[in-house]
């Protein structure tokens, strides 16, 4: 896909009423889904407890969908403020089907959350099979032994280092991000959701995988690695960030192997 002609020159505008309330309301979503997450945190599954019986399924999707937004929702807000600027900045061509609006700001996070909620059940249905498979608490076991923590961590370690995690990282920061694939119209709002949740997958569904296994969703892990997320995505803009992550949990897990 090639990129847009977007003007950059000029500095950029102040915030206009529509960025302030999409980026409000983006926080206060946020803000929401974590007191949601907090109360309904004794009821959360734990890895031992998945089941392909819809119900459960329906509930974990829920809580799934409710954390993604939590911790997720902060780090869209600099993507969205870009957003605007982005979209008033395009050339006709690109704009077609209309500028950036609220609403087109809302379908961008609505598709965006709906593929990470996607995510999660695809995730849901791999552990639930593999707990169909075999004994109902080797799974779990396996998880919170010293031998699976560490070699979790190990895993998140070096896919933190791998040349994917830094290709989606990459696509992930606001800037390279919509001024290479901003769209006009309505259409085209769902698609950059999509597309952007699709890298934002890719930089982070190894760390939600060890969340959701070893830390079980628990609320201080998912505290944890959502500033770890904001930190890499939204405030420094290069990939040291990450490496460093990703040495740290190499470091835990040879620790954790080493020293049970």
């Amino acid at each position: 896909m090639q990129s847009n002609m977007v003007s950059t020159s000029g500095p950029i505008p102040r915030l206009t009423p529509e960025q302030l309330f999409v980026a409000g309301g983006l926080l206060v979503v946020a803000l929401v889904s974590w007191w949601i997450t907090v109360v309904q945190q004794s009821t959360m599954m734990d890895s031992g407890m998945f089941s392909l019986e819809p119900i459960a399924l329906i509930l974990f999707a829920s809580s799934w969908t409710i954390g993604m937004v939590a911790m997720m929702f902060p780090t869209t807000v600099p993507m969205m403020l870009m957003f605007f600027h982005v979209g008033r900045a395009a050339t006709p061509e690109i704009r077609a089907g209309g500028g950036p609006t609220v609403t087109k700001a809302a379908l961008f996070i609505a598709s965006y959350i709906a593929l990470w909620a996607a995510v999660g059940v695809l995730i849901y249905l791999a552990i639930g099979a593999a707990n169909a498979i075999f004994p109902a608490s080797a799974l779990s076991e396996l998880v919170s032994s010293p031998l699976g923590i560490g070699m979790a961590s190990l895993i998140v370690g070096f896919y933190q280092l791998s040349p994917i995690k830094g290709e989606c990282l990459d696509k992930c920061h606001p800037t390279n991000f919509l001024f290479k694939y901003y769209r006009g119209g309505r259409v085209g709002a769902v698609k950059m959701g999509i597309l952007y949740a699709k890298y934002c997958v890719g930089c982070c569904w190894v760390m939600m995988v060890f969340l959701l296994l070893v830390a079980t969703m628990g609320v201080l892990w998912m505290s944890v690695f959502a500033g770890l997320i904001f930190i890499e995505r939204a405030i420094v803009h290069g990939k040291w960030p990450s490496r460093l992550i990703g040495i740290a949990f190499l470091s835990a897990g040879g620790i954790r192997l080493i020293i049970p």
